[in-house]
């Protein structure tokens, strides 16, 4: 994969996460975080432009981040082969478990919501809802998206800890990404041993991560450029490749 589409991936992450970010701050100015079940029920029970551009912008973030990993692991795999691929293992699993929480929740939730008002179907859909609805912590869903962010976690601070030998940009990037990894990983821990100030850590793992995107795509899209333009200044027949205008990782972890 060619750096300059890795730093498009990265900025893409950018702008993503940033919506992410505003569209949880709109809604917990809305509502607040849920107290109990009957609340995240009346959240998950609106179904309006915000709550479908969550979870839509939810996907488009899945899917962007995904590809971004991939861009990494390929990046990263010439100083690190082994720890990059270890890394990537996790990113499918990732991808998969959000696709399925953030799906259900505009496509199985309004249908059990439904159900919920027929008498014959009423307990076996209040179950159910327990289980599927995401804002609520116990639910099975609200589990499965953190345990997505902690296999995340893992690449995050392999490719973190790859980009941090770097310099410039990339290693202000790699750091960030590395802090975002460990953040995530203390969220989940904090989701099992119900302790609510570890649980914090998964929100400050989205903020690290979002921090991280901008230095990495500029690094990465600078890099990118780098060479395009050099080739266009001295034509096709003689252009050579120029150096980056960072220290990729391949220069930074020769010895690995």
């Amino acid at each position: 994969m060619k750096t300059r589409t890795i730093g498009a991936l990265a900025a893409a992450s950018f702008v993503l996460t940033a919506l992410w970010l505003g569209l949880l701050i709109a809604g917990m100015s809305r509502s607040g975080p849920p107290q109990s079940f009957e609340q995240a029920l009346a959240v998950a029970g609106r179904t309006d432009v915000l709550l479908y551009l969550t979870y839509a912008n939810d996907i488009l973030i899945t899917l962007a981040v995904s590809a971004l990993y991939a861009g990494l692991f390929a990046y990263c795999e010439p100083a690190a082969a082994g720890w990059s691929l270890v890394g990537f293992i996790f990113v499918p699993g990732y991808c998969l478990l959000n696709l399925v929480v953030y799906l259900s929740q505009i496509t199985v939730v309004p249908q059990l919501l439904a159900l919920q008002r027929a008498p014959e179907y009423q307990a076996t859909a209040a179950v159910l809802l327990r289980l599927v609805i995401q804002p609520w912590p116990g639910s099975a869903a609200s589990v499965f998206e953190g345990l997505a962010y902690a296999l995340l976690g893992i690449p995050s601070l392999i490719y973190g800890g790859v980009l941090a030998r770097s310099r410039g940009l990339l290693r202000l990037g790699g750091v960030l990404l590395a802090l975002n990894g460990a953040a995530r990983i203390v969220g989940v821990a904090g989701a099992v041993l119900q302790h609510p100030m570890l649980r914090l850590g998964s929100p400050i793992g989205g903020v690290f991560f979002l921090l991280a995107m901008l230095p990495l795509s500029v690094a990465l899209l600078r890099q990118g450029a780098r060479p395009r333009a050099r080739a266009v200044a001295v034509g096709p027949v003689q252009a050579t490749p120029a150096q980056p205008a960072e220290a990729g990782p391949e220069e930074a972890g020769d010895e690995a």
